[in-house]
């Protein structure tokens, strides 16, 4: 499993970081930025992050989630601030044992294809950020106070994290699961029939989300993609057929 850290402010928490990661034995540190840190972060680290120094040493640089996501079939985001409206979907978070229980269904004997994202120091990650993941997740501490430092909020992740994988190691069971891709193909399908069948324009975006969100959680087999696919698809050729007629 890998570990990435959106647009790290402060050296000595990206030290702590790196230092809890080494605790657990994560060997590759991603920072994703637009623009390399400079040299002093990258200094102050290395004074902190004590045995997880290599780490420092070798962090690998993203420019965007983007960027990330092309590297990784699968992402986890973190967040503080949960959404209180039913609509706000993009915050309808995990908790951490939850999040890695679902995680450890899907990597199976291949954790080096998930990566759990850490958001900034100060603002954490942004709505935009956190729809680039697969799973968002949460530490439900004090509703008085609820948002962690960094290396703390990292501490806790892989300490669940570790625990979970080692119950659920490589013999867990394994479906032909559709991949993001193919999830993806699905979700463009029936915005064609939301389309053609006059859905509301200002629900769109919100339609496109729920969806996203109903496969991450719901993780579907090839065959349940395929055959939601090839209903869409008819619906929407029918519908449109329909339509030419009429016109």
């Amino acid at each position: 499993m890998t570990l990435a850290v959106v647009e790290p402010e402060f050296g000595l928490n990206l030290g702590y970081v790196a230092r809890t990661m080494a605790n657990f034995g994560l060997q590759k540190l991603i920072v994703v930025s637009p623009k390399r840190l400079d040299r002093k972060r990258l200094d102050e680290a290395k004074l902190f992050a004590s045995h997880g120094k290599k780490l420092i040493d070798e962090i690998k640089f993203v420019p965007s989630m983007a960027r990330l996501r092309e590297k990784f079939p699968l992402l986890i985001g973190t967040t503080a601030i949960e959404g209180t409206r039913k609509a706000n979907l993009t915050r309808k978070t995990l908790g951490v044992e939850e999040c890695a229980c679902k995680v450890a269904d899907r990597i199976s004997a291949r954790p080096s294809t998930s990566c759990i994202v850490l958001g900034r120091d100060t603002t954490g990650m942004t709505n935009e950020e956190l729809k680039s993941c697969d799973y968002n997740m949460t530490i439900r501490a004090s509703n008085e106070y609820n948002t962690l430092n960094l290396s703390h909020a990292a501490a806790i992740i892989l300490f669940v994290f570790s625990e979970i994988l080692q119950k659920n190691p490589t013999q867990t069971k394994e479906k032909t699961a559709s991949t993001r891709k193919e999830r993806e193909r699905a979700i463009l399908i029936f915005e064609e029939l939301a389309e053609a069948s006059e859905f509301q324009k200002f629900k769109s975006g919100l339609l496109t989300e729920a969806m996203t969100r109903l496969f991450d959680r719901g993780e579907p087999s090839l065959r349940e993609i395929y055959l939601l696919m090839g209903l869409a698809s008819k619906a929407t050729s029918k519908i449109r057929r329909l339509s030419s007629q009429q016109s």
